[in-house]
């Protein structure tokens, strides 16, 4: 069984490392930084919240 976590971008519950069903980001894991993209991700966690908060899509 994963761990399940807070998601970083919404706060919804996801599984560590997997994509987000609420707002497609996809958790790289406990060493998450805000301001550089990571893994898979082609914005920084920074701009992923911004853009979930305006109802954008999260790449």
């Amino acid at each position: 069984m994963d761990y399940e976590i807070n998601c970083p971008c919404c706060t919804s519950k996801v599984e560590m490392f997997d994509i987000c069903e609420v707002c497609g980001w996809q958790n790289s894991g406990p060493d998450e930084n805000e301001d550089d993209p990571k893994g898979p991700n082609k914005m920084s966690l920074k701009e992923a919240k911004e853009a979930y908060l305006k109802g954008n899509e999260i790449i």
